[in-house]
């Protein structure tokens, strides 16, 4: 059961890769009055930190579905929530403070705003900032010429302000495709009705959604999602496999 999860989860991480890549999605999703631009940037929001404390709770009771009383479903429940939500916070933190720093990939979306305000060369100069100083700088200038901003979506403008942080892994993917497998192993596991089990794959439907999401809003490149949703895949695989941790967010011990 692991495994076809595993399979299907690193299909849909490549799957993600060749969408975004194949029709060319960067700034797709960046006008206002736009269709695109609302689905894109509500999608996006369902794997930041709101969106993911909203999944993580739904997985958890999807999790107490098959345990019976509800002080068995209130353990299940705390044991689940607390296990999932220190293993996102503990991957965003050494994302945000070791990770991206260390690697120091920088954002599209920070070269669309010093492209539009014709300071590209300044560039490293802006990296030399911390994350704060840089969310800072980004809306003092886009708030002082925002003619130069017009035809971009003010919720997307926001966004691009906000992320102020290097760009490479996505967390956003990592969060969503983490949970997509969570959500997977629970269908399959807690669902006796043989047609519901079979919608297995619907979590990675969104999980691949949110992915073209943060490409289409010019939040990241193709590498930065890619690796995002490979490692939400590998790492949410191993947490299943292994049985302590799968005993700790899923309540289930059995063979795989």
């Amino acid at each position: 059961m692991i495994q076809k999860i595993l399979i299907f989860g690193l299909f849909s991480a490549i799957a993600l890769s060749g969408i975004v890549f194949s029709f060319n999605l960067g700034f797709s999703a960046i006008d206002s009055n736009s269709w695109w631009t609302v689905i894109a940037y509500y999608l996006t929001q369902s794997g930041g930190t709101i969106g993911t404390t909203i999944g993580v709770f739904v997985a958890c009771v999807l999790y107490t579905l098959q345990e019976i009383g509800w002080k068995n479903k209130l353990v299940v429940f705390g044991k689940a929530f607390v296990g999932l939500a220190l293993i996102i916070g503990a991957f965003a933190a050494i994302n945000e403070k070791f990770t991206k720093p260390l690697l120091k990939l920088e954002r599209p979306s920070h070269h669309e705003m010093l492209s539009r305000l014709q300071m590209n060369a300044l560039v490293d100069s802006l990296y030399q900032l911390s994350k704060d100083e840089r969310i800072a700088f980004f809306g003092i200038q886009t708030s002082n010429k925002p003619e130069l901003f017009k035809n971009i979506d003010p919720l997307v403008l926001q966004h691009w302000v906000i992320e102020g942080g290097y760009s490479f892994p996505s967390g956003h993917t990592f969060n969503a495709f983490l949970l997509a497998m969570i959500y997977s192993f629970g269908i399959l596991h807690n669902t006796k009705n043989v047609n519901l089990r079979k919608l297995y794959y619907l979590p990675f439907v969104w999980a691949t959604g949110i992915g073209i999401s943060r490409v289409a809003l010019g939040a990241h490149s193709i590498l930065d999602v890619t690796a995002g949703a490979l490692m939400g895949v590998l790492i949410g695989g191993l947490l299943l496999y292994v049985d302590i941790s799968r005993h700790l967010i899923t309540n289930k011990k059995f063979v795989k």
